[in-house]
């Protein structure tokens, strides 16, 4: 903590953005924990997931529960990661639970950008017609990574109908 009237800053938050042509980002998400070693609080679901890993025993979908805040939807991208990493050296043939993050594939999966990695807010898009774009999808294989991974946050908030259709894929 800095004394009063000195102009360092109380906390260290890293450099200031640009403010020419750099995109504002939440500090929620520029803190994001990029792996399991980061996650606080989750040390029971990070032993359970490196044991199926190890094991060869991934499940086919995760629901993820618990009040805002406590690292749903990071946890599913941090899990598309491990299921997607090739390592450092490219060389990383299956699953890990420690994902590199330099590697092609953990770098897009950061930046929201990895097509094999698509992301639904079912609490705006709650209808049959949006999940059956999920269902025409799921049939195909992924253009590039090694799975394909759908992360939907807010799943509640579907129709009946609407999840009805996704227990079908």
């Amino acid at each position: 903590m800095s004394a009063p009237g000195e102009d360092t800053p109380a906390f260290d938050l890293g450099p200031e953005p640009a403010t020419k042509g750099a995109a504002y980002r939440v500090l929620a998400r520029k803190y994001r924990p990029q792996g399991f070693d980061a996650l606080i609080g989750q040390e029971a679901m990070v032993r359970t997931l490196g044991n199926a890993f190890a094991m060869g025993r991934i499940a086919h979908a995760f629901m993820l529960t618990g009040v805002r805040g406590v690292g749903k939807t990071t946890t599913a991208r941090i899990v598309a990661k491990a299921l997607n990493c090739i390592g450092a050296d490219g060389k990383l043939t299956a699953p890990t639970i420690a994902p590199c993050g330099v590697c092609s594939f953990c770098v897009e999966i950061a930046e929201s950008r990895q097509v094999d990695v698509l992301e639904m807010d079912a609490a705006s898009r709650t209808g049959i017609d949006d999940i059956r774009e999920i269902v025409d999808g799921v049939r195909y294989a992924p253009a590039s990574a090694r799975y394909k991974v759908y992360i939907i946050d807010e799943v509640h908030m579907l129709s009946k109908q609407a999840f009805n259709g996704l227990l079908k894929t």
